[in-house]
C-alpha cells in the first residue's frame, strides 16, 4: 500500500505541476484555478492532498509494526526507513506551504525559524532557506523545487530500503530470522 500511495502521490503531483506557479502573488490563485477551472483538477488536487494523509497513515502502521517486531535490529533497513520518514515529513511540510495562504505562510515562518537553534550556522541557514531576510517569493520557489525533487530521492532510498531488506531478511511473526527456523 505504501508503494501504491507513493506512486499515486508522484503521479498526481506531476500533473498538478503543469498548472501550478511558484510565484508569491499567483500561487494561491493557481491553486484555486486548479480546483475550479481545470478539467478534473479538483480530483488530482484532492487525490494529492488527501493521499498525503493516507500515505502517513500507512507509514505509521508500517513504522509501529517494525517497532513491535523489533526490526530496529536490522540496522541498515531501519536507518534507511527512518531517512525516508524524515524526508517524507519535510516534503509534506513544503507541500503544505505551496498553497501560500495565511496559515501556510506563517507555518513556514515558524518552522524555518526553528533552524536558528543550529549552533554557529543557524542564522545563516535560516537566511539561506528564506532566500533573503524574510519569508517571501524566494522561499516559496525553494520549497517548490525541493517538493518536486525530493520524492525522486525518496524513491531511490526506498529502493535501497528494499535491497537492504532483501539482503538481511525480515523478521516474521514467529521471530524466525533465517530459513532454517521456518517450517
Amino acid at each position: 500500500m505504501l508503494g501504491f500511495v507513493l506512486f499515486a502521490q508522484v503521479f498526481s503531483g506531476v500533473f498538478l505541476v503543469f498548472y501550478f506557479s511558484a510565484d508569491r502573488v499567483l500561487s494561491f490563485d493557481r491553486v484555486q484555478y486548479i480546483m475550479l477551472e481545470t478539467n478534473f483538477g479538483w480530483v488530482l488536487r484532492l487525490l494529492h492532498f488527501n493521499g498525503a494523509s493516507l500515505f502517513f497513515f500507512f507509514l505509521y502502521l508500517h513504522f509501529f509494526k517494525a517497532l513491535f517486531f523489533c526490526r530496529y535490529r536490522l540496522v541498515f533497513v531501519w536507518r534507511s526507513g527512518l531517512l525516508v520518514f524524515l524526508l517524507v515529513m519535510a516534503i509534506a511540510f513544503m507541500g503544505y506551504v505551496l498553497v501560500w495562504a495565511q496559515i501556510s505562510f506563517w507555518a513556514s515562518v515558524v518552522i524555518t525559524s526553528l533552524l536558528r537553534v543550529v549552533p554557529f550556522f543557524g542564522p545563516n541557514l535560516v537566511c539561506w532557506v528564506w532566500g533573503g531576510f524574510g519569508v517571501g517569493g524566494a522561499t516559496l520557489k525553494f520549497f517548490f523545487v525541493l517538493h518536486f525533487l525530493l520524492p525522486w530521492v525518496v524513491f531511490l532510498i526506498v529502493l535501497f530500503h528494499l535491497v537492504f531488506l532483501h539482503n538481511t531478511g525480515s523478521t516474521s511473526k514467529l521471530f524466525c530470522h533465517g530459513d532454517y527456523d521456518k517450517v
